[in-house]
């Protein structure tokens, strides 16, 4: 149907007020978007990784070189709303409860059989080093990429936590991903594949 000029000009301020509307509309939307804020994301994360039973060797790992006062923190970098739920990007670092060197020589310690262990002179982070080091000398023989990862492990984790001071953070994950969803008691996380993630600090 053809709308005459004269009626067309009369309905141009109620479209005009239609558009306003709409415009709010969306506006309104957007900010009613509730997005969870760090320290939901960063429980949501944690509980996550206490109650999945997949998780057991990684939640032993963090005990020996975080300590018993220590934890696995989240450092938040981005959320992207997806729907519904949210998308955080996080890196995971060890809140050290105890300083670095004595992270290292509990974990070498898991490292050596006990019955090798008894027979150092000391039980300290020189000789269990040293023991590792021998270790990775007799696999040269037998499994050289072995003995590679080995030298490479203790390299790297003698310069994450060598000097690091009870109460520091070690970045040991980068650019991890994990669903959040809201639930009756809060936040549920979901990991997420990330194409980009990366590990250091951590035995090879």
């Amino acid at each position: 149907m053809k709308i005459p000029c004269r009626k067309r000009y009369a309905l141009l301020p109620l479209i005009g007020a239609l558009l306003l509307l709409q415009g709010c509309s969306r506006q309104d939307e957007s900010r009613a978007i509730a997005f969870p804020s760090d320290t939901q994301i960063h429980k949501a994360l944690q509980d996550q990784f206490a109650q999945d039973p997949a998780n057991e060797a990684a939640r032993r790992l963090v005990r020996t070189l975080a300590g018993e006062r220590g934890e696995l923190r989240y450092q938040v970098r981005q959320v992207i709303y997806r729907q519904g739920a949210f998308e955080a990007r996080y890196d995971a670092a060890l809140h050290l409860g105890q300083p670095g060197a004595a992270s290292l020589q509990a974990l070498y310690a898991t490292m050596i059989p006990q019955a090798e262990r008894d027979k150092l002179p000391a039980q300290n982070l020189a000789d269990y080093e040293a023991w590792l080091q021998r270790h990775a000398a007799g696999l040269e023989k037998t499994d050289a990429p072995q003995a590679q990862a080995l030298r490479t492990t203790l390299q790297v984790l003698g310069e994450c936590y060598r000097s690091a001071a009870e109460g520091s953070d070690v970045v040991v994950m980068q650019q991890l991903a994990a669903l959040l969803s809201p639930e009756r008691s809060g936040w549920f996380a979901e990991k997420l594949p990330a194409a980009g993630a990366s590990v250091r600090c951590l035995p090879v």
